[in-house]
């Protein structure tokens, strides 16, 4: 009995060691290197759209980009920034590290630029690592903030992994205005909440899901896509007064 307890408590320490070693990993970043966003002179509107792990090809999102410059053609002063972290953002268990790096300095950045009077973040998934770290950032650093816009396209919102939770409970409480559009039941996890300081969309029971083909991971982008309008491009117009925080309503 002696030997087994012995058996028993080494393997428990090991494991308990195994999980410290596994948290403390992932919350090292791995001293990414971060290009500039370059934002053209003149620009007034900036939009800058982060791709989630492993999501650098993700289509939908780039079609997300490309439909916003498409509009954005309309707004005067309006710049579209698809910006790649990869491949700081391709390892799952460090990409909040390495996105909290790369969105810190990018919103550094960003606060140096002068006569900006919106900045529009959007983020798929572990994107949202990197627009919470930006816009935390850029109003820390800012002189004058412009006006901050915040879209969370399915976020995964676990700090370590013991907090799966954290996203849900504090995304979106940075920006003038936040949205989530989200689906419950993919098997992503820590996405499947509503976002506290967010207005959520809950697209999982949408009835255009099915004919997409998409996984509810991905689902989300598809959707925010297809209902993309010039308003969305600074989010003109929207505003917690009549999309609260914390407020979920069913897509149709």
């Amino acid at each position: 009995m002696a030997r087994a307890g012995r058996l028993l408590a080494g393997a428990l320490l090991a494991t308990v060691c195994a999980a410290a070693g596994l948290e403390l990993y992932a919350r090292a970043p791995a001293r990414p290197v971060v290009a500039p966003l370059a934002v053209p002179a003149g620009t007034r509107v900036l939009v800058v759209l982060f791709h989630g792990s492993g999501g650098r090809d993700e289509p939908n999102l780039i079609a997300v980009a490309q439909r916003l410059r498409e509009l954005a053609r309309s707004v005067p002063g309006a710049a579209v920034v698809r910006y790649v972290w990869s491949p700081y953002s391709d390892s799952r268990l460090r990409a909040r590290a390495n996105g909290l790096v790369v969105g810190a300095a990018l919103g550094r950045e960003a606060a140096a630029v002068a006569g900006l009077a919106v900045v529009h973040l959007v983020g798929h998934s572990a994107g949202a690592f990197t627009v919470t770290a930006f816009c935390d950032a850029y109003r820390a650093a800012a002189a004058r903030p412009a006006r901050v816009v915040l879209t969370y396209l399915d976020p995964i919102g676990f700090a370590g992994a013991f907090d799966p939770g954290w996203g849900a409970r504090h995304y979106g409480s940075c920006g003038d205005f936040a949205e989530a559009v989200i689906s419950t039941d993919d098997a992503v996890p820590a996405t499947n909440a509503p976002l506290a300081q967010a207005w959520n969309v809950d697209v999982t029971r949408d009835p255009g899901r099915a004919g997409a083909g998409l996984d509810g991971h991905v689902w989300p982008v598809r959707w925010y896509l297809e209902r993309l309008v010039p308003a969305d491009v600074a989010g003109e117009g929207y505003d917690h007064a009549a999309r609260a925080r914390g407020a979920v309503v069913a897509s149709r």
